[in-house]
Formats: C-alpha cells, sequence, structure tokens
C-alpha cells in the first residue's frame, strides 16, 4: 500500500472513502485471463466466484478458457502439483470482474449511501437480464446481517486494502466495535489445511464487504 498516493476526500476524513466497484468486462477483451476472478454466463443464470487458469485454448471456431471455484484455485496455490477440479468454457460466455480506478468525490458531491440502506439502491443494481453479470457494489460492512467468511476492503490512509476476508462477527474490542480479518490466502488456507490464520483487529467503521 505505500506506492499509493494519499486519499483525498473533500471536506472529511479519510476513512469516509467509498471503494469502488467491480465491473463485469468480457474476458475476450483482456489480454492476461489467468488468475482473473470470473463469471459464467447461460440460460439459467450467473455463476461467479470462479478463476480462470492458464491463457486460452482454440478449438476450431471456439475460444475457451479453463475455469475453476475459488476453493480449488487456492488448493492449487498453496498445494502445487495437487489435481484440481476445472472445466473449459468458450471465452464469450465469461466476464471478468474489473476494479475501477476510485475517483475522490467533488465538494458538492452527495454523501454515499450504503446499497442497504437506501431505497432506491435496487434499481442501480439491476442487471440488464436474468443471465448477465452486475457490477459488484461495496456497501458498509456495519450494514450486513452477517460478516463471516465475506470478501472485505479495508479503507486506509494510503487507499484501500483489497483481497481480505472476515474471520468474526463484529464484537466490542476496548470499547470499540471490531472484527478480524484475514488475508483472502490465510483464510483458503484454513479452509483446505485447518491451519489456522493470525486474524488482524480492525474497526467495523474501516471496512466495506461486496
Amino acid at each position: 500500500m505505500t506506492d499509493l498516493p494519499p486519499l483525498e476526500i473533500d471536506g472529511g476524513d479519510w476513512y469516509h472513502a467509498v471503494p469502488p466497484p467491480a465491473v463485469p468486462v468480457p474476458a475476450a477483451n483482456l489480454a492476461d485471463l489467468d488468475g482473473q476472478r470470473a463469471i459464467e454466463t447461460a440460460d439459467a443464470g450467473v455463476l461467479t466466484d470462479l478463476r480462470i487458469v492458464g491463457a486460452t485454448s482454440r478449438e476450431g471456431a471456439t475460444t475457451s478458457c479453463t475455469v475453476t471455484t475459488e476453493l480449488d484455485y487456492w488448493r492449487a496455490r498453496l498445494s502445487p502439483g495437487q489435481a484440481v477440479a476445472a472445466r473449459s468454457v468458450p471465452i464469450d460466455r465469461l466476464w471478468v470482474e474489473h476494479r475501477l480506478a476510485y475517483i475522490p468525490p467533488s465538494s458538492d458531491a452527495q454523501p454515499a449511501r450504503s446499497a442497504t440502506g437506501d431505497e432506491f439502491a435496487i434499481f442501480r443494481r439491476l442487471a440488464p437480464t436474468a443471465n448477465s453479470p452486475a457490477a459488484r457494489m461495496p456497501v458498509r460492512a456495519r450494514t450486513v446481517s452477517h460478516l463471516h467468511g465475506r470478501r472485505i476492503i479495508q479503507v486506509t490512509p494510503l487507499g484501500f486494502a483489497w483481497d481480505l476476508r472476515a474471520i468474526s462477527e463484529p464484537y466490542d474490542l476496548d470499547g470499540e466495535v471490531t472484527v478480524n480479518v484475514c488475508s483472502a490466502r490465510d483464510y483458503y488456507g484454513w479452509v483446505i489445511s485447518g491451519r489456522r490464520p493470525e486474524p488482524t483487529a480492525l474497526g467495523l467503521y474501516l471496512l466495506w464487504t461486496e
């Protein structure tokens, strides 16, 4: 995080910054797909929590990607050489999560509203169709009913810390509402091997989830 510029929040403190959303981009539009978070679309709906593994392949007129689940992606990274379940999906059915750049709010911008506390938020979240992916909009961690296992974004003075997971519900720590978090790598290491992560206790007011 040390190479990021300080957050610029007009008229407020750095911890009021709102993380940018992740929008779906057609996988065919990107050159480097290995390791990208993927979304698969089909007539039945949308499948998330996938990762693209390796380069694209071509058979006849069809270009495909190898995908695996988020769990098996980390299993392969934590235990190199271990066989994991994977399958081939046509690239035109895959989308990739693309994180937008952070843009500081202007002085006349309205305060950000949580997606769970804004009665009109559902209309901004609507996907074009049942089998179309939608943007992942961060919401304040304090507004959701449970946190353990969720993807977490931390606001820091130097920017945003991504790829975190909550490993506790909010609790009181010396008068501050706190949540234990760890890296996604350590979270899946716990899931796969039982190796418990070293938790980092963070104030709930600094956390967002997706």
